[in-house]
């Protein structure tokens, strides 16, 4: 499992972390993690450029749009080759402040979105693509969001160890 970020993804989950705006940065060690590990995880604002997000009470507001899309139509370099990737059976997720992708058969599919978003005008219409949507499209826990603890001591201790079911258990 391994983490990176992105500066541009295209429909086929392919990334850009090389060059963007014209500039070249360079990838140092990015392809020889992104290409050896099972899944990966790429993170990275929506948008860039002078965006303004504020999360009131967990809901998610944006107060002034990015001048950059990221999710673009074509990469201006490919970084990852999200095919190449899914032909290897490695899974992929794109986690932005405001959305989760998963790479899919087909390409990305939109799976997650921040409390308070409204698709077409916060996600699609800043997209150089239409993504999937997933057909049980889940909110983020609104805990993501909110400057105070999520409580997750109180979730974890519910849990079975090792996921055990409780029926099991009892065959003790």
């Amino acid at each position: 499992l391994a983490f990176l970020s992105f500066a541009e993804v295209d429909a086929e989950g392919s990334v850009n972390v090389s060059r963007f705006n014209g500039r070249i940065i360079g990838v140092g060690g990015f392809i020889n993690i992104s290409q050896h590990t099972k899944k990966m995880v790429f993170g990275g604002a929506f948008t860039a450029g002078e965006v303004d997000i504020t999360w009131p009470a967990g809901k998610t507001q944006i107060n002034r749009e990015g001048k950059f899309n990221k999710f673009v139509d074509r990469l201006e370099q490919v970084s990852y080759n999200g095919q190449f990737a899914r032909e290897r059976n490695q899974e992929a997720l794109y986690i932005t402040e405001r959305a989760v992708f998963r790479r899919g058969d087909q390409g990305l599919v939109l799976t997650e979105i921040a409390p308070n978003i409204d698709i077409q005008r916060d996600i699609l219409a800043h997209m150089g693509f239409k993504p999937h949507i997933a057909p049980d499209l889940k909110t983020m826990d609104a805990r993501l969001f909110r400057d105070e603890p999520m409580g997750l001591a109180a979730d974890l201790s519910g849990k079975q160890p090792c996921n055990i079911p409780a029926r099991l258990k009892k065959m003790d």
